[in-house]
């Protein structure tokens, strides 16, 4: 185990620093598009069928299951913005535990396998992020399966 300060070799050293850095613009290109990748999917997929929903119930006598089909993009919706949300708390979280890793290598506190060791661990809720996500698109696509059948 050997810790920063104890690194004597040139050429070792810098390649474990260049490992901090690469690491460490990794993760702000990460957290910097966490919000984006939701939106520009699910988000945008549940509001244009919001929208033709709505379209069509203006146009059309009251339909109850056109209603049902809006609830579900609504919900859709929701789904999309809570896992934008927590991709994006989960992804500060998980960058500020690097950031907090790295200084503490720096300051010789941990050695070099404990900071690998840490980095490589996954975030222990990422399963939600998939149930949020698969939610809203299951939502979305039977919200799409109801309003296609009802429209004659």
């Amino acid at each position: 185990m050997t810790k920063l300060n104890e690194v004597s070799d040139q050429n070792d050293r810098a390649l474990k620093l260049n490992y901090v850095k690469e690491l460490w613009g990794s993760w702000r290109e990460v957290r910097s598009q966490a919000l984006n990748r939701v939106t520009n999917y699910l988000f945008i997929l549940n509001t244009g069928a919001l929208l033709g929903s709505l379209t069509y119930v203006a146009s059309k006598a009251h339909n109850s299951s056109i209603q049902c089909a809006i609830w579900l993009f609504s919900a859709g919706i929701l789904c999309s913005l809570v896992h934008a949300a927590l991709d994006y708390y989960a992804t500060e979280s998980s960058f500020s535990s690097y950031k907090k890793d790295v200084r503490e290598f720096y300051e010789n506190k941990i050695d070099w396998a404990i900071l690998v060791e840490k980095t490589q661990k996954q975030p222990r809720f990422d399963w939600v992020l998939h149930l949020v996500g698969w939610a809203g698109g299951i939502l979305f696509i039977v919200g799409l399966y109801i309003g296609i059948t009802q429209i004659r």
